[in-house]
């Protein structure tokens, strides 16, 4: 017997095994009469399972979770493969996950809520919360020799709405090595850390540090939202873990996403792994330089990160995602006004264009007609997690999806991604056989 296939029948044990461990949980959340009242067939949705179980032989991953839902009925929830690979702890669909970026739309969220309030207003200068942006200045030189550098003045102040739609000319080390390098030298984090920092201290030093480019001259993804993260601590006169806690996650029943997991979570952590060129899936080491992947359970656990910094699972992430295809209502709870979701889900960067062709609204992307892709329809929201998690919202399908995996560097993404998107969208779009 060779080791690959050992390695097929080892992961097709471990989906049998796991889905006898969660038949009660998907009896419950995926229900026969749901697929037949949607007119979704049932066996169109194994294509995702044969995808993912794909993704695992082939080491795209060790393993992933995946909820597919329409009309707020669940109509896909799974985990496949392994937590821990290395010590054969399977993955359910309750497991959790470092969501990076995917923190962004929920920290956009509470800055809305915020302006509802009278608190803040989209066209506020960021200066009148953190003083440190007035006068900001923009990159005209760099030398990488001595990491000097020369500035020339900002066109305009930077707002809020600037750093709700990455417009403000803040970049992330990891997009520009010029930053990066400044970045470095500065001890400002491109994600969440372990180091012993603060929010309000990090972005008072990155206010005083120079921009990538000019305000208002493209869409340039950075630390915005977590500079929009200190600006909810001051507008709320609050930490911003006590404002998501208080304005969403309670009111959502988002009980497992945290900045940082309290001592009886951390054994449902997912394990990060690290795809080789050579075709391998490596257990990522926890110290990179200054990042660590232990943010979430070890460290300090003082850096409020509003860019990247929460951990959450499948089942927290969906309400959220379904409060916001609801127009801001989910169970009874009302987060944002249905007006305000509108506003959050236009184009906000006019001309300005995210990739080839799509817009972003205020924390959420937009796919336009001429970005459509993979059976998507033009009105689709959506962002993802640089270890390797997805989601989308899609108003035409009246659907969400999501999918979470922990590889990073990721060099099978997009490909995953991609055709996870074409499955789902095949799923929810073919008409059922008639009997």
């Amino acid at each position: 017997m060779t080791k690959k296939f050992a390695n097929v029948l080892l992961l097709l044990s471990a989906t049998i095994i796991l889905n006898s461990c969660s038949e009660k949980v998907n009896n419950k959340l995926v229900a026969a009469s749901n697929l037949k009242r949607l007119g979704i067939k049932e066996e169109n949705l194994h294509s995702l399972d044969s995808l993912l179980g794909s993704a695992l032989i082939n080491n795209w991953t060790a393993g992933a979770t995946a909820l597919v839902a329409k009309e707020g009925q669940v109509v896909y929830y799974k985990g496949l493969g392994f937590k821990d690979r290395e010590n054969k702890v399977l993955m359910v669909p309750m497991d959790l996950f470092r969501i990076a970026s995917m923190t962004k739309p929920i920290v956009s969220v509470a800055a809305l809520q915020l302006v509802e309030e009278g608190k803040l207003k989209l066209d506020d200068p960021v200066s009148k919360y953190i003083p440190q942006f007035k006068n900001a200045q923009v990159l005209a030189s760099f030398n990488e020799a001595d990491t000097t550098y020369t500035t020339v003045p900002a066109k305009k102040e930077i707002t809020v709405r600037n750093l709700m739609t990455h417009t403000s000319g803040i970049g992330y080390g990891f997009g520009d090595k010029r930053l990066k390098m400044i970045y470095d030298k500065n001890n400002i984090p491109d994600l969440a850390t372990t180091q012993k920092l603060v929010l309000d201290s990090v972005m008072q030093k990155l206010g005083t540090l120079p921009l990538g480019v000019q305000p208002d001259s493209k869409f340039y993804y950075g630390l915005n939202t977590d500079v929009l993260g200190r600006v909810i601590e001051v507008a709320s006169g609050k930490p911003l873990d006590s404002v998501l806690i208080k304005k969403i996650f309670e009111p959502l029943g988002m009980n497992d996403t945290h900045f940082f997991l309290p001592p009886q979570k951390t054994r449902r952590l997912a394990t990060m792994y690290s795809e080789t060129k050579e075709g391998r899936l490596i257990r990522t080491e926890p110290v990179q330089g200054k990042n660590t992947i232990n943010y979430p359970v070890s460290g300090a656990k003082t850096y409020l990160s509003g860019g990247s910094g929460l951990v959450s699972n499948i089942d927290d992430y969906a309400k959220f995602l379904q409060m916001l295809l609801n127009k801001g209502s989910y169970a009874g709870k009302t987060i944002l006004k249905p007006e305000t979701i509108d506003t959050m889900t236009v184009n906000q960067i006019g001309n300005l264009k995210v990739g080839k062709a799509n817009k972003f609204g205020l924390g959420l992307e937009i796919t336009t007609a001429e970005g459509a892709e993979n059976g998507a329809k033009p009105g689709k929201l959506s962002w993802a997690g640089a270890f390797n998690t997805t989601f989308w919202i899609d108003p035409n399908r009246k659907s969400i999806a999501i999918l979470m995996t922990q590889v990073y560097p990721a060099i099978h993404k997009k490909e995953l991604y991609r055709k996870f998107e074409t499955l789902v969208n095949r799923a929810l779009d073919e008409e059922p056989k008639k009997k």
